[in-house]
């Protein structure tokens, strides 16, 4: 279908509206029949088809509507389903496990009943071989663990606990030496031997007392009671001067080392009481025995032997020195810088005796130089100045006076150090044939002498070595100045001559 001619122009467009003008509506009026049909028949079609329309959006909410309650009905199932699993599901649980529990007892007993017809299995040979195995770890856990814990535990023991836990002990190892005790037997008192070990650990934890007897200091054998808790032993006498803490050592009977007044009290108190504060000694002794090694002056030099006197006397006589020439050279003075000047021009204006007067008043040894030097001054200058020089050669020796003996005592405090050292080593050589050399007690003596005449050589010779190099200086320094002013001199006169 086509149409000859656009009824619409450009100019004839409107803007959409809800009503039409006139001139529209004259428009609609004045169309061709044809079109006025056409139109008329789109517009039946569409009537007709609205009511269409509208049925099948009414036919498609009511085909959702059942939907959803369809959705909502399998929701309430399923939610329904579950809830009928979850209360199943525990009863199910218990149930397995309880079979689970019936088949894990099922297996333990195939695995008993299939142990048992092995074992009826095993031949001979196999059981040899296991019962030497077995055999072989008893002897092991008897020979050496027992015998090294009971090597431990009776090391442990202090001094105060021989007598106390000595008897089971010994009773072990005379079964031992036994070629007829069983086994059983040595297994019997080896584990009595344990059992009382185990016993001793758990008595210490709170500490325990127990009578005995120690030695004093002095020497003298003296009854008390030992008080023990853990590792820490003392003993309680009858005084405080019989109460301390024992210490180790080698000998079977405890040995007292005695503390001060006021500890010993506090031990005396745990003792008769049995409770109170102890002293505690964390290093177990080793911080009173390193006190009491701790020696005075006097006795560190009587433990360097004879060589140590003349390293004293060598200190003595070079401290002396020393003081003396320190007073001697730090207390001289030298001249000023114009004096030179001041008496070489007197000398020039004649006045000899102002020269002379003011040479004297200088500090010696310039003032013996100068004043030399002055009576000369109207002779040669080649005189004048070999009396100075001999000035200068008259005062050397006397401030190197004694110098020699600080170099002395330097250089022979190490050699008698040294000497020491080898007659200590000899006499520790000599006591060594006497009591060998496990015991290291005999050889102190010889060990000493030989260490601290060495030390005393060279706490001597350092300080000598060091004073003599000071003073030296100090003399050659005093001798340089002199020589300027003996130099100075000689120009002053030089000059007069050149110019009288």
């Amino acid at each position: 279908m086509g149409f000859a001619h656009n009824p619409y122009t450009t100019q004839e467009m409107r803007p959409k509206s809800t009503s039409y003008s006139t001139a529209t509506r004259g428009t609609w009026l004045h169309r061709s029949p044809e079109t006025r049909s056409t139109l008329s028949w789109l517009m039946f079609v569409f009537a007709m088809c609205m009511p269409t329309v509208t049925t099948h959006a009414q036919s498609l909410a009511t085909l959702a509507a059942a939907q959803e309650q369809k959705i909502d009905a399998a929701l309430s199932r399923l939610k329904q389903q579950r809830q009928n699993i979850q209360n199943n599901q525990l009863p199910l649980v218990q149930e397995l496990h309880e079979w689970e529990g019936k088949a894990k007892t099922l297996r333990n007993e195939v695995a008993k009943k299939r142990a048992v017809r092995d074992s009826k299995n095993v031949s001979l040979e196999t059981l040899k071989s296991n019962l030497a195995a077995q055999t072989k770890e008893y002897d092991y856990i008897r020979l050496t663990l027992f015998g090294e814990y009971i090597a431990d535990y009776q090391a442990a023991l202090s001094a105060g606990e021989q007598t106390v836990y000595q008897d089971p002990i010994q009773s072990l190892n005379l079964l031992l030496e036994q070629p007829d005790t069983t086994e059983t037997e040595k297994l019997r008192q080896s584990l009595t031997v344990i059992e009382q070990s185990l016993e001793r650990i758990r008595s210490l934890i709170g500490g325990k007392r127990y009578p005995g007897e120690a030695i004093h200091p002095g020497g003298q054998l003296v009854a008390g009671q030992f008080v023990q808790t853990g590792p820490l032993l003392y003993f309680s006498g009858k005084t405080l001067e019989d109460t301390g803490i024992v210490e180790e050592g080698t000998s079977l009977q405890a040995r007292i080392r005695t503390i001060e007044q006021d500890l010993a009290a506090a031990v005396q108190t745990v003792a008769t009481q049995g409770s109170g504060r102890l002293p505690i000694d964390p290093s177990l002794g080793d911080a009173l025995a390193l006190e009491q090694t701790r020696d005075s002056l006097g006795e560190h030099l009587r433990k360097g032997g004879v060589w140590v006197y003349p390293i004293i006397l060598f200190a003595v006589l070079s401290t002396v020195v020393a003081v003396a020439k320190f007073v001697q050279i730090f207390m001289l003075r030298q001249p000023g810088p114009l004096v030179v000047h001041d008496i070489v021009k007197f000398i020039r204006e004649g006045e000899i005796d102002k020269a002379r007067t003011l040479a004297a008043q200088q500090p010696q040894p310039a003032a013996d130089m100068l004043r030399n030097a002055v009576d000369h001054a109207n002779e040669s200058v080649e005189l004048v100045e070999e009396v100075m020089y001999e000035s200068m050669l008259s005062t050397q020796p006397k401030l190197e006076r004694f110098l020699n003996i600080i170099a002395v005592t330097a250089a022979i405090a190490p050699l008698l150090g040294l000497l020491g050292t080898v007659t200590g080593i000899i006499k520790t050589f000599e006591l060594m044939q006497v009591f060998g050399a496990g015991d290291p007690k005999p050889l102190i003596s010889g060990i000493s002498e030989a260490l601290i005449t060495t030390e005393l050589g060279l706490v001597l010779a350092i300080p000598a070595l060091i004073i003599h190099a000071l003073l030296a200086r100090k003399v050659a320094g005093a001798m340089a100045h002199l020589e300027n002013l003996a130099v100075a001199f000689v120009n002053g006169l030089s000059r007069k001559t050149v110019n009288p």
